[in-house]
């Protein structure tokens, strides 16, 4: 539904009125953006009554604020309920952009999202599982060695599909000691975990991998050099790269995104650069956030030059290639020796660690 009207839902408070206001000058010179809304709390509506009358006019917003719920999981109930009142108000068959009120998408970044092709199209092994999404959803920032860390700022794609982005389901907070990126992690995972449950089984070490700022980059990356020699990360890491390259874009065009108090640095893929290279040739960095769609769909293709990683994920391929089910990749794997190495692998890093920073 490339020509399917727009609607824009801003979720939780008024962090930055100006930079709201911004974004409301952009979206309202945009032809395709039917209807804009402010999903938030009555207390937030009340404190900013006089603002919101202001511009509810000026801009045709369209307010939606229900009392605010409980605390549980940090502002996890908060994050999920803002954005499914939000969706409550927006017309079936609408496309939606979620997004928040601190937050500047830039409008030629936005029109370019609007004029490619969401449509899906798989490889036969993955025709029982083509049913997750209607359509490609557009997100900013993938992690690349941790499944499903997904920036969660902004993301667009058709309404039924956004919907399937909204969960409360409780197991996330009582199954698995998940790192604090759990809030993108379960609103993302959870769409697929149904039909792929090797990726649930793996939100029982995902806390391990130290891709958070509780970490040291240190431990981070000595965890990681150690998954990356173990077939079954490689196949997990591969598999979460053909879903993404297969459901998800990170493509808003080749300029100036957005503004935000604290944006996180993409990484280019460029021209003869190795997994390898990639993986590993960054320690500075806490998250690996490849820039567009090329890493995904390079590697998940096997388009890249010839490392030892590089090798792993071409018998990582093969494996999934072979599948005559995409949806038991992985399932026939020993995971409680996975688990085990893992943990062990975390162990290491966190003595190396410790031998490193010791005090002489």
């Amino acid at each position: 539904m490339p020509d399917a009207p727009v609607s824009i839902i801003f979720t939780g408070l008024l962090r930055d009125k100006d930079m709201f206001l911004r974004s409301l000058d952009g979206f309202r010179s945009l032809p395709s953006v039917q209807e804009i809304i402010l999903s938030t709390w009555e207390k937030e509506a009340e404190d900013n009554l006089e603002f919101l009358t202001k511009i509810g006019g000026q801009y045709d917003l369209t307010l939606a604020a229900v009392p605010e719920p409980q605390s549980w999981s940090g502002n996890m109930l908060s994050q999920m309920m803002s954005l499914q009142i939000g969706l409550r108000r927006v017309p079936e068959g609408n496309r939606v952009l979620k997004t928040r009120t601190d937050v500047f998408i830039e409008p030629e970044a936005f029109t370019h999202v609007l004029g490619q092709d969401a449509g899906l199209k798989f490889p036969e092994n993955f025709a029982r599982a083509g049913h997750i999404f209607e359509q490609r959803v557009w997100v900013w920032g993938i992690e690349a060695t941790s499944p499903f860390y997904i920036h969660d700022l902004f993301f667009f794609g058709h309404k039924r599909d956004i919907a399937k982005l909204v969960n409360m389901d409780i197991r996330y907070d009582i199954m698995y000691q998940m790192s604090k990126e759990r809030m993108h992690i379960r609103r993302f995972a959870h769409p697929f975990l149904y039909e792929f449950p090797i990726f649930e089984r793996f939100l029982n070490i995902e806390n391990v991998l130290g891709a958070t700022h509780e970490f040291p980059n240190e431990y981070r990356y000595s965890v990681l050099r150690q998954l990356l020699k173990n077939d079954i990360y490689v196949r997990i890491l591969l598999l979460y790269y053909q879903i993404v390259s297969l459901y998800f874009s990170n493509d808003w065009g080749g300029g100036r995104v957005f503004e935000w108090r604290d944006q996180p640095q993409q990484i280019g893929f460029t021209a003869g650069e190795s997994i390898s290279d990639f993986l590993l040739g960054r320690p500075e960095l806490k998250a690996l956030m490849p820039l567009g769609d090329e890493y995904f769909r390079q590697v998940a293709a096997g388009n890249y030059p010839a490392c030892d990683i590089g090798r792993r994920f071409d018998a990582a391929r093969a494996y999934l290639q072979d599948l005559p089910d995409i949806r038991s990749a992985c399932l026939e794997a020993d995971f409680d020796a996975f688990m085990e190495y893992a943990l062990l692998a975390g162990q290491t890093a966190l003595a190396d660690v410790k031998d490193k920073f010791a005090s002489p």
